[in-house]
């Protein structure tokens, strides 16, 4: 630690004067080491004490790499080439180092695993008040709030590793938060949690604003719970700031938000819908509430006329068959340290079927995919694939037939370039070499990963690695292909690509299983949800029948996409329908 500045002194210092800027950014440019091109370049910006900024953009933009700098990770760990001048409360990144930096600015990773280390999710949370040297109680104290925060109260004992993707997300921001940085820097906060997961976070950020005037900033391509307490959006493209704006005027730049694909709330995008058909609100709404306010006011003074009623017919995937791909029988899987993460499950799935499995983190989503693909031996029932009883085969065996795509795709990776890691898997089944070189071509390009062929896997954003692990998969063309998280750390335009690529799979009479918490696309692609609670089926349907049902949703911390939130939240006053799943439908619906 450099002399004069001892870390307790900086934990506690305060910052003079608001005008003042706590962060700031001249000219800033870096070249990570290796690389020909700049990963962020010519950025000026100056964010001020208490200020809350979104930055969002298409994966690859440089959003990570610009949060790496705030905590002098880049350039102390990170080697490259840093050209202009950054300082955080006043002092240089190049001048101060990590223990230094950290002290003032809590950055939360946007792959969670990378940055948990201790033994028990207790250390973790007290890693870094011990390192204040706090007194005891004090970190006793943060400690409770660590663990309210995550709601992992009662898993105080367990590794960090043993939880599932979602709760370790949000061990990982508690242990940042209770260390009460100055500067809170979340790199996708949410994307592995459930929706009320990613509601506590923010309304705990949103409180931390409020009373103690911290500095936010949120790298985040899911807008709508953070936008209502934004104070500025930054919108990153090919590593410069094209966009800088209060978040409204922002998303008023249409070319801008449709070019950049980037994922607004759903009242926004139907207000923006209406005023194009020449319908004007008062104020374009981003939260539910302001969108139940908005869309009460026009359908009361009938500017728009809804239709009498809407015939909606459930989705059904063109090559659904009445076989068998999938069946659980009374499944259950203990945990070797005794936890029960399947209690009873029974589900049965058919070739050409596309589910989503929803629930809230650690419900048994991925214990059931590993279940399914092998990787886990069922402690009682049985699992038949295809009609035969999977308990005898191996997971190499299971591979080929129920393919895997992880969640953390780092626990996936082993090869040392994309490429090897996109042949892997045909090549070790001895397909010809003509074959394998088609598939990686065409999985490659579907992916747009034919520029980082030569790259290592670990050496790319969390989005490009994300892909790289489904094409993994996709070079194997499984009959049942089972997708973890597909759309963790994707902007909005490449969640889509992927999801088409499920689809196209899909189209061809492939069972394809997604793991996700983004229920909008559940609703857009999937024709079956099974919600998972406490380790068995809490229940299922189709799209419509289970987001039907909010009140039962809420007991999973799941909630319907926003739109159909708003239909069922004024379903009785104007007689909407309440299964209403996405925008381009509401449209329809109110303006005919």
């Amino acid at each position: 630690m450099q002399e004069g500045l001892p870390q307790t002194q900086l934990v506690n210092s305060e910052i003079d004067s608001k005008s003042k800027a706590i962060i700031k950014m001249k000219g800033l440019s870096w070249k990570y080491e290796g690389s020909t091109e700049d990963a962020i370049q010519g950025i000026d910006l100056e964010v001020a004490p208490g200020e809350v900024i979104i930055i969002t953009g298409p994966s690859g933009a440089g959003k990570t790499t610009l949060c790496r700098t705030t905590n002098g990770l880049i350039p102390h760990f990170f080697r490259g080439d840093l050209q202009g001048n950054v300082t955080i409360a006043d002092l240089d990144i190049r001048v101060y180092d990590v223990p230094v930096l950290s002290a003032i600015t809590g950055l939360c990773f946007d792959n969670p695993s990378n940055q948990l280390f201790n033994s028990t999710v207790e250390e973790e949370l007290a890693f870094g008040p011990e390192n204040f040297c706090l007194p005891s109680t004090e970190i006793r104290n943060r400690v409770n709030e660590g663990l309210q925060i995550s709601r992992l109260v009662g898993m105080e004992k367990k590794s960090p590793h043993s939880l599932s993707g979602g709760q370790q997300q949000a061990c990982a921001i508690a242990a940042i938060e209770v260390m009460h940085p100055q500067i809170l820097v979340l790199d996708e906060p949410t994307s592995n949690l459930d929706p009320i997961g990613t509601t506590l976070v923010f309304e705990r950020i949103r409180e931390l604003v409020k009373t103690e005037k911290r500095t936010v900033i949120i790298v985040e391509h899911k807008l709508e719970d953070v936008l209502p307490f934004a104070d500025r959006m930054i919108v990153l493209s090919n590593g410069r700031i094209v966009a800088d704006d209060k978040p409204l005027n922002v998303l008023s730049r249409a070319s801008l938000i449709e070019g950049m694909e980037i994922q607004v709330p759903d009242v926004t995008r139907l207000a923006y819908k209406l005023m194009e058909k020449g319908i004007n609100l008062d104020k374009i709404p981003v939260t539910l509430d302001e969108g139940i306010e908005a869309f009460r006011k026009i359908l009361s003074h009938r500017i728009v006329l809804p239709k009498t009623s809407l015939r909606n017919s459930d989705k059904k995937p063109p090559m659904l068959s009445d076989r068998i791909s999938v069946q659980c029988e009374g499944v259950a899987y203990n945990y070797p340290d005794g936890t029960q993460a399947i209690s009873e499950l029974n589900l049965t799935l058919r070739e050409g079927d596309f589910v989503g499995f929803v629930g809230q983190n650690g419900s048994g989503k991925t214990t059931t995919a590993k279940l399914l693909n092998g990787l886990y031996k069922a402690s009682k029932g049985r699992i038949k694939i295809f009609g035969e009883d999977s308990s005898g085969k191996e997971a190499d065996e299971l591979a080929s037939i129920v393919g895997y795509s992880f969640q953390n795709p780092d626990d996936q990776f082993f090869a040392r370039t994309v490429k090897e890691e996109l042949e892997f898997g045909p090549k070790n089944k001895k397909l010809p070499p003509d074959e394998i070189g088609r598939r990686v071509r065409e999985v490659a390009r579907d992916l747009e990963i034919e520029n980082y062929l030569s790259h290592s896997p670990f050496s790319l954003s969390q989005g490009l690695r994300q892909r790289v692990a489904f094409g993994s998969i996709m070079t194997l063309e499984p009959r049942v292909l089972i997708v973890d998280e597909p759309t963790t750390g994707q902007d909005y335009a490449r969640a889509k690509t992927v999801m088409e690529i499920c689809k196209r799979f899909n189209d061809t009479g492939k069972t394809v299983i997604i793991i996700s918490h983004n229920m909008n696309l559940v609703a857009e692609y999937c024709n079956l949800i099974f919600v998972f609670r406490r380790g068995a089926i809490f229940m299922s349907g189709s799209p419509r029948e289970v987001f039907s049902a909010p009140e039962k949703l809420i007991e999973t911390s799941l909630a319907p996409p926003q739109i159909t939130s708003l239909f069922q939240a004024l379903s009785s006053e104007f007689d909407l329908p309440r299964d209403i799943l996405d925008v381009e439908s509401a449209i329809a619906y109110l303006t005919g």
